[in-house]
This record gives structure tokens, C-alpha cells and sequence, in this order.
């Protein structure tokens, strides 16, 4: 059987689970990291016939696959703002959203010399390591409640040379909040689907992604933006920028609930689907 052969058994495997289109893609992803090779090395081995260990581990990842488990998982591997990370179960999948709320912050960073970052509830450490290598003359930090979440975040960092400290912090404790400094910006991520979302989630979200870093109660939807927009009132120094990853249908009540915190020049910006999905504000400078 020649790699072009395993592509189409792996292909035709999983196109009644997935749909034709998503096999494909999760096939080239699989050989492509499996091989550690570019598309056009591979297109010049595709008519050869692969070893006896690259079959058993595709015949191995097509089990787990056909479980609903991430390609990511599978692989143990995520790209995200051309960066390869290290992913496990104990961290969430890095999205291509959260890559649109990285590069707004490198073009509103980018003229400026002396900036200190903070990322809060940093999992797999994708938007501090990303920052830091994309404005290697800035100071970042990171903080993640979760002792397995920052060993591979620690270890993605030392893996790519990105200069970012990590703390172990609860945000929602707010006695941890005295161990950190004071920054120009802080950026989160944090947990924001409802409960009652549950319904129309994949299974290979649900099943398998760490349910501590996407749910939230449906009574307290903004849990993690209250505590963490108390913390920047302390921690922001004055002019400095606060930015979130919001659920879509929160838009209108995280502008209430930062004005009422005190923050300004609130911008609510969409991702690529047209969907309300970031928003950043400004705190205010004494005696404005």
C-alpha cells in the first residue's frame, strides 16, 4: 500500500463521521505531522509505500479518531499563529479566532518600546508565547490556575525560546492577586460558554476538551470578566488596555459591566464568521 492508497482508506474511514471535506483535511494534517514534512516534500514520497511503524501509528490515530477524538489530541500538536504548541487534555485547543484577538494586539503594540503583559488563564500558553515572539521587545507574563495547563504551557515556551514567566494564580481568588506586578495590558481568554450551550457543542469538544476551561453557569455567564476586570482596576497601570475573548451573545453586557468598572474607549470588534467575539477598553488615567 503506498501513501496515496492510506490516504484514501484513512479518507473514506472517516468521511461518514466527519464529512468528506473535514477527513480530507484531518488526513493531510495527521501524515503531514506524523511525517514532519511540508506539503511538497510529501507529494514527492505520496507514490512510495511508507514504513511498517507510520502504518501502525495511522491505523492507531484512525481508532482514536473515529472515537471523536481531536486531531490535536491525536497528535499531541496545534498550530496557531504559525507556531507549533504542544496540546494535551489538559489544556484547551487553541482556535483560529483567538488568533485574530493575537495579531489586533501586535498591531496596537507594535510602535510601542516599553510594554508589560500579562495573559490571564493562559492554558497551552498560545496568546503569551505568541506575543512574546512577535514582539520579542515586550515583557510577558502568563498565569494559569491549573498546574498541568502551565507545565505544558512552560514547556511550549522553553520549546520555542519565548522569554514569558508564568505564575500560578487563581483570578478568582483575589488573595492570589498580590503576588503580581502591575501591567500596561492584560489579555484573557477565559471560560465563557453557558451550560446551556452543552446542546449544540461536537462531541469531540465535550468529550474530551477540559470542561473547567470553557463552561461557565448560566446564571453567572461573566464570572471570570468580573473578577478578572476587578483585578486590572489594581493591576493595569493607568492608560492601560484590557482585552478579552468574549461569548458572541455577551457583547452588550460586558460594555455594562466594564463602564461600570470605570474603563473607557470600550471597542467591540468581530471575528472572521461576523460574530462579536473580542472587546477591549482602556483604564482611565487619574484625573482624567
Amino acid at each position: 500500500m503506498t501513501y496515496r492508497e492510506l490516504e484514501k482508506m484513512v479518507i473514506d474511514s472517516l468521511a461518514g463521521i466527519y464529512g468528506y471535506q473535514e477527513a480530507r483535511s484531518i488526513q493531510k494534517i495527521l501524515f503531514e505531522d506524523f511525517l514532519q514534512c511540508t506539503p511538497a516534500s510529501y507529494l514527492l514520497i505520496r507514490d512510495t509505500e511508507p514504513s511498517p511503524q507510520f502504518g501502525d501509528q495511522v491505523i492507531n490515530a484512525l481508532g482514536k479518531l473515529k472515537q471523536f477524538t481531536p486531531i490535536q489530541y491525536v497528535t499531541g500538536f496545534s498550530t496557531f499563529c504559525g507556531f507549533r504548541l504542544k496540546v494535551n487534555a489538559g489544556v484547551l485547543i487553541p482556535r483560529p479566532e483567538t488568533e485574530e484577538l493575537v495579531k489586533a494586539i501586535v498591531q496596537y503594540c507594535g510602535g510601542q518600546k516599553k510594554i508589560k503583559i500579562l495573559d490571564i488563564g493562559t492554558g497551552s500558553g498560545a496568546i503569551a508565547i505568541s506575543l512574546s515572539l512577535l514582539l520579542p521587545h515586550l515583557e510577558v507574563d502568563a498565569s494559569d490556575f491549573s498546574s498541568d495547563a502551565l507545565a505544558v504551557a512552560s514547556s511550549n515556551a522553553e520549546t520555542l525560546n519565548a522569554g514569558v514567566q508564568f505564575f500560578h494564580n487563581d483570578i478568582l481568588q483575589r488573595e492570589s492577586w498580590s503576588q503580581m506586578g502591575s501591567y500596561n495590558l492584560i489579555v484573557s481568554n477565559p471560560p465563557y460558554v453557558k451550560q446551556s450551550e452543552r446542546a449544540s457543542m461536537h462531541p469531540n469538544v465535550l468529550e474530551y476538551e477540559p470542561s473547567v476551561a470553557l463552561f461557565v453557569p448560566d446564571d453567572n455567564p461573566l464570572l471570570f470578566y468580573t473578577a478578572i476586570s476587578e483585578f486590572a482596576l489594581e493591576k493595569l497601570l493607568p492608560g492601560g488596555t484590557l482585552w478579552f475573548e468574549i461569548n458572541e451573545s455577551e457583547g452588550k453586557a460586558m460594555h455594562s459591566l466594564l463602564t461600570s468598572c470605570g474603563f473607557v474607549n470600550i471597542v467591540a470588534m468581530n471575528d472572521f464568521r461576523g460574530k462579536q467575539r473580542f472587546i477591549s477598553a482602556t483604564k482611565q488615567i487619574d484625573n482624567q
